[in-house]
C-alpha cells in the first residue's frame, strides 16, 4: 500500500469524496483498500452511496461548494457519466478520478488505467490532470459515445438483476437474444450535410466501446471531435461478425465500416428509437450528438491514456 506520494504528483489532495454505486459488481474489498490507502497517503475522504437515480450527479454538481478537492468515482461508467453531468454544471469544479466497479469500466480500459486498489492509488498519489470534453445528445453529456440501433436496444432490453450476477456477460447474452428478432431498421447519419446510410451509428469521444476494445482508433477525449462510427449491415450474421472485429481490433477497417470526423451529427430512423449513452438510455431518435464546450478535468494514470 502507498504510504506517501511520490515527488512528481500533480497535486495533494487533502478531502477527496468517494461516490460509491453499491449496485456496482466489483467486490467491495477494492473500495475499503482505496479509503485505508487515501488515509495513508495523508487525505480525510468521506464516503457516499448512491440510492437512485441522481444522487452521483448531485454529488458532482455539489462536491466543490462542499469543499471537496477530488471526486472519486467507485463504480461503473453511468455513475461516472452521472457525476460528470453534475461537474459540468458546478460553480465550483473538481478533478475526477476512478476507482473501477462496474460492468465493462470502458474510461478505465480507456486512460490505461489498472482496475486495482493499488492502481487507483498510485494514479491519485502521482497522476496527471487531463481536460477532457464532454458530448452533449438531448440536453444531457456523456463522456465515452452515443450510439443508435442494436446497442441501444440492448441497452433498453438488458436484464439488471443478471446485469448484476454476471457483468458485461449480460450485455452479450441480450444481443444475441435480440439478435434473432431485432429488426435492423434503417438509419441514417447527417454530417456536415451528407446523408450516410446505417445500421448502427456510434458517435465516439473515446477509442474504446464496450470494455477495452477498440472502435474508433484514433479517438481523444481532449479534442473537439466526434469520430463516428457507421456499420451498414444488419442481420445475425453481421452482428457477429462485427463483435468478432471489435474483439480482434480490426473493426473500423471491414469493407461496411465507416468512420466520419464531426462536430455533430444528427441521427435518424424510427421515430421513437432508444438512443443509449455511456451505458444509459437518454433520448429517442431523431436526435443530435454534438462535442460540447464543457470540459472537466480527469485524473489519469502517467502512462497509457489516450487523453492525451
Amino acid at each position: 500500500m502507498l504510504s506517501t506520494p511520490p515527488p512528481n504528483a500533480v497535486r495533494c489532495f487533502r478531502r477527496p469524496l468517494v461516490v460509491f454505486n453499491p449496485a456496482a459488481g466489483a467486490p467491495r474489498r477494492r473500495l475499503e483498500t482505496v479509503l485505508e490507502g487515501l488515509v495513508g497517503l495523508g487525505c480525510r475522504p468521506e464516503l457516499v452511496r448512491t440510492g437512485q437515480r441522481g444522487d452521483a450527479e448531485e454529488a458532482g454538481r455539489t462536491a466543490g461548494a462542499l469543499g471537496f478537492d477530488l471526486i472519486v468515482v467507485a463504480g461503473g461508467d453511468g455513475t461516472i457519466n452521472e457525476v460528470a453531468n453534475g461537474l459540468a454544471v458546478a460553480e465550483a469544479k473538481v478533478p475526477l478520478a476512478l476507482l473501477p466497479l462496474g460492468t465493462a469500466n470502458v474510461l478505465a480500459a480507456e486512460i490505461g488505467l489498472k482496475a486495482t486498489s493499488r492502481g487507483v492509488l498510485a494514479m491519485i498519489a502521482g497522476g496527471r490532470l487531463r481536460t477532457i470534453r464532454l458530448g452533449l445528445v438531448g440536453g444531457r453529456y456523456f463522456v465515452l459515445m452515443a450510439s443508435a440501433g442494436l446497442d441501444a436496444s440492448v441497452v433498453r432490453g438488458v436484464d439488471l438483476t443478471l446485469k448484476r450476477r454476471t457483468g458485461q456477460l449480460a450485455y452479450g447474452i441480450e444481443a444475441l437474444r435480440q439478435g434473432f428478432s431485432y429488426p435492423f431498421p434503417e438509419l441514417s447519419a447527417t454530417i456536415d450535410g451528407i446523408l450516410y446510410p446505417a445500421r448502427m451509428v456510434v458517435a465516439c469521444r473515446a477509442r474504446c466501446y464496450g470494455g477495452p476494445f477498440l472502435a474508433a482508433h484514433r479517438a481523444d477525449l481532449t479534442d473537439e471531435w466526434l469520430h463516428v462510427v457507421m456499420l451498414k449491415q444488419g442481420g445475425l450474421t453481421a452482428l457477429l461478425r462485427y463483435g468478432a472485429a471489435l474483439v480482434a481490433g480490426w473493426l473500423p477497417h471491414l469493407p461496411d465500416v465507416s468512420v466520419v470526423l464531426a462536430r455533430s451529427v444528427t441521427v435518424n430512423g424510427p421515430q421513437g428509437a432508444p438512443l443509449q449513452a455511456d451505458g444509459d438510455l437518454v433520448g429517442v431518435l431523431p436526435i443530435e450528438i454534438a462535442v460540447s464546450d464543457c470540459t472537466i478535468e480527469l485524473m489519469v494514470p502517467t502512462t497509457g491514456c489516450s487523453a492525451r
